[in-house]
């Protein structure tokens, strides 16, 4: 049979004219590699530094976390740049500035205006070729990263990913976590880190990408400016410890104070670059990739065994694990590792057709084509393609091999791999006792506006015509969340049960119909809305359209279905109250708010959700579901006038009665002092609320200039607690808006016995806004960084989608963000201060730790 025939399908096509975009690539004379892509699509510009070391490349370090720490410490100063001046620059600049370590890399990003681009390269050079290790700092950081690690005992998926790569692995360094074990770390010295990055940080172990609105030879010019003048230096290869076969079953229990059991099991493979990689990857898209993959639909469907299963195929090197991961209740774990046995032997063989490996393709085909939404995205996979492949034309061989795969290549890949003997079993369960330039200038296009029609009941339909990125988004947004719930958490239930049971499609053959063609189709649920999001290829247009249409007009949701969403919303709930920020933060909100129903989060209560029935669910949706409380956003390549035929006919079978007010929120909390609560945890988190403007308030955007001075690197609070005093790991402000109020709040993570000195920086800072402190250059600062917040966000359709709809159910014009800037400009000095003083006032303060039993 000749195959030949997949490679020139539609969506191969499409992948054809991505990978056609140019690409540009040198080495400068030091062995530094660049690379980069034009795209004018927007004034933004991603400038990243990839740099070949990671934990696995320690050497005599290994497991000491070395890569990770220096990390840290290239944000602590160069020659010329002070410790906090770096990320105070690119604030200033208007830009974010972040970085990640992982086993086989370290990686500097800037996304940035791309009139700031020379600044990010001066940055980023800076940083990687002269950085200094200040002894000060390098002890102030180390402490940092000492709590960095305390906080990973109390973070159960944490806990549980590096008990399954220490099991999985017996000499590899991959045994090891990024961050390091504490023991080894402890041992680090400023000599021995220096030491490392003077081995590592050569140019010749460098990859620079560059991809936004900026000409190839302008990124050339700043790269030889920059980065050229670097002299080549040695950088010895560490040698990576061979893992041996594996040649039985390994497994590990642990114990702890949780709600439910995580489970992770998992298969050697070989790496990103053997050429049954991609048949690995296609296996693991059958197995558990969205809610008609196998063992979704066996194990959470049919035999309701787990909340949630997902399966990864992750070889980013030599080798690596094809695993599934799951979550189930206490008891259930051994009929979980049983029935996934029982799948992968009997069932997987059955399930590898030609239809399911068409669907898993397009699904590989979407991931490629999402992957490039954003700048930074883009960047991300051409530093993945030429640092850890080491082609940078890796992703057209990988979809080459795609096209030629056929079921028994899938099939004869899961018999090789998927045995007894390379099996890895680890789950973290509850203990036994407890309960359970000009021509960018030029070149960048203008977005169109959001056209607006209302229908003769209510319903409005928005769309944004762009046809430059080949997918469409529609965003379904009704009012509703906590405030408009009859029982706490219905409303996230009927969201959920939104995208199962119809007249005309089971809630499994929805999902089938959403993967095979690659699609995204979803609930969410906030503070305020509720609603469904669909994104497709542009032929997939009228898919997407039933979709929505079926969940707003022919919605059946069964028993069974309502049970399984009920029991996965529970689930989540106790998930949450697993995480301690997460646990503290809805603690938080019910002191705030007291009796008021805004005082649960979408997720609702367990009292709630555990006397939930399905009528009163139905109930709520005939309350909400109708014309005046339905927004309906579309944005993408389509054609307007087609999508109004398309739409609008569903939309206008809706009521035109109107939906329930949302109830008004308190001006002040139900309760204010100070408030402890023990859990049987390592840190403490430190929480205050006061109350805020909300989405309709003239105050809001005031609030957001307060939110950016008390959060982020550069923010005199971060620096302060964080930077100087050494006081926790992370720190920095939130908001809880509602549409007419707020919750206003501050959070940190330290040390118990470092709780009062957070509380008294916190007095400190919030007395400092008060009294006038705050400076025009913090103000403009500020100002910058939301501007450039919000051109960031206008990249993603379905990020421009969300925010039209959000603006038509707050009354607020369509198309406000056209006049952000200048509504954020407006906002004063004098503005700011008279917020902290009307909203942050003590006397209408709540304060909430949590800490430890012992």
């Amino acid at each position: 049979m000749n195959h030949s025939a997949r490679t020139v399908s539609p969506d191969q096509a499409l992948l054809s004219d991505l990978f056609h975009e140019p690409v540009h690539r040198r080495t400068l004379a030091n062995g530094l590699t660049v690379v980069s892509r034009e795209d004018f699509s927007a004034e933004l510009v991603s400038v990243q530094l990839w740099v070949k070391t990671g934990s696995i490349h320690e050497g005599d370090w290994t497991g000491a976390g070395l890569s990770h720490f220096l990390e840290h410490m290239l944000f602590k100063g160069t020659p010329t740049r002070g410790p906090l001046d770096i990320s105070r620059e690119v604030h200033g600049l208007g830009g974010n500035i972040n970085a990640y370590t992982s086993y086989d890399r370290t990686v500097y990003y800037i996304d940035a205006p791309s009139e700031k681009t020379e600044a990010a390269f001066d940055i980023l050079a800076d940083m990687g070729l002269r950085a200094t290790i200040p002894d000060a700092e390098f002890a102030s950081e180390r402490d940092v990263i000492l709590r960095e690690i305390d906080m990973g005992l109390d973070d159960p998926d944490r806990e549980l990913f590096q008990s399954f790569t220490q099991a999985a692995f017996r000499a590899h360094p991959y045994r090891f976590p990024v961050i390091g074990l504490r023991p080894l770390f402890e041992q680090v010295t400023r000599e021995g880190l220096y030491g490392y990055y003077k081995s590592r940080y050569q140019p010749g172990n460098m990859v620079l990408v560059v991809v936004g609105a900026l000409p190839t030879e302008q990124v050339d010019a700043l790269a030889d400016k920059f980065f050229g003048s670097a002299l080549p230096g040695l950088c010895p290869t560490p040698v990576v410890a061979t893992e041996p076969p594996q040649l039985a079953l390994r497994s590990e229990r642990l114990r702890g104070d949780f709600n439910l059991v995580r489970g992770m099991m998992g298969y050697k493979v070989p790496g990103l670059a053997d050429p049954v990689a991609p048949a690995l990857d296609m296996l693991a898209y059958i197995l558990g990739n969205g809610k008609s993959s196998l063992l979704w639909q066996k194990l959470r469907e049919e035999k309701r065994l787990v909340q949630h299963i997902d399966a990864s195929c992750w070889n980013p090197g030599s080798q690596g694990l094809l695993w599934i991961s799951y979550l189930c209740e206490p008891g259930k774990r051994e009929a979980v590792e049983a029935e996934v046995r029982r799948v992968l032997a009997k069932d997987l063989p059955k399930a590898v057709t030609a239809q399911t490996l068409a669907k898993s393709v397009r699904q590989a085909v979407v991931g490629e084509v999402n992957g490039r939404k954003t700048m930074s995205g883009q960047a991300s996979r051409l530093g993945v393609a030429e640092t850890v492949v080491g082609e940078l034309d890796y992703p057209r061989l990988y979809f080459t091999r795609l096209s030629s795969l056929r079921p028994e290549d899938l099939k004869g890949a899961a018999r090789r791999y998927l045995v007894e003997s390379g099996l890895t079993e680890v789950s973290l369960e509850p203990k036994a006792s407890a309960s359970a330039a000009d021509k960018t200038a030029s070149a960048v296009r203008t977005l169109a506006d959001f056209t607006e029609t209302t229908l003769p009941n209510g319903a409005r339909l928005l769309v944004q015509a762009d046809p430059t990125f080949p997918k469409v988004h529609l965003r379904l947004a009704l009012l509703g969340g906590p405030g408009l719930d009859t029982v706490p958490g219905a409303c996230g239930v009927l969201a959920s049960l939104m995208t199962r049971d119809t007249e005309t499609r089971s809630a499994a053959a929805l999902a089938e119909e959403v993967d095979r063609v690659g699609a995204n189709f979803g609930e969410f649920i906030g503070n305020n809305t509720f609603g469904l999001s669909a994104e497709v290829l542009p032929a997939d247009l009228p898919l997407a359209v039933s979709w929505l249409g079926d969940a707003l007009l022919a919605l059946r949701p069964s028993g069974e279905s309502f049970d399984v969403e009920r029991e996965g919303q529970l689930s989540s709930l106790l998930e949450d109250e697993d995480e301690i920020l997460d646990y503290g933060r809805r603690r938080l909100r019910r002191l705030f708010y007291g009796e008021h129903p805004f005082a649960n989060d979408y997720l609702g209560t367990r009292e709630g959700l555990e006397a939930l029935t399905l009528a009163q669910v139905e109930e709520l949706r005939e309350r909400l579901v109708r014309g005046p409380n339905v927004v309906l956003a579309v944005a993408g390549a389509v054609d307007e006038a087609a999508v109004k035929v398309a739409l609008e006919p569903v939309l206008s079978k809706l009521s035109a009665e109107p939906a329930p007010a949302v109830p008004v929120l308190p001006s002040k909390p139900a309760q204010t002092g100070s408030f402890t609560e023990r859990l049987p945890r390592e840190q403490a988190v430190v929480l205050e609320a006061y109350p805020d403007a909300g989405v309709r308030s003239e105050d809001f955007h005031t609030g957001e200039i307060m939110d950016e001075l008390l959060s982020g690197m550069s923010s005199r609070l971060f620096e302060t607690v964080r930077e100087k005093a050494g006081l926790a790991y992370y720190v920095g402000a939130a908001r809880t808006p509602g549409i007419d109020g707020g919750m206003f709040s501050l959070y940190a993570g330290t040390h118990p016995g470092a709780v009062e000195a957070v509380l008294t920086e916190y007095d400190k800072e919030l007395e400092r806004l008060r009294s006038g402190g705050v400076t025009e250059e913090e103000v403009a600062a500020c100002r910058t960084r939301l501007k450039i917040q919000k051109r960031q966000s206008q990249q993603t359709i379905g990020a421009r989608a969300m925010q039209a709809a959000l603006n038509a159910l707050y009354g607020q014009p369509v198309n406000s963000w056209r006049e952000y800037g200048e509504r954020v400009d407006a906002v004063t000095v004098e503005a700011v201060t008279a917020f902290a003083q009307r909203y942050l006032d003590p006397a209408r303060r709540l304060r909430l730790t949590v800490v430890p039993e012992k």
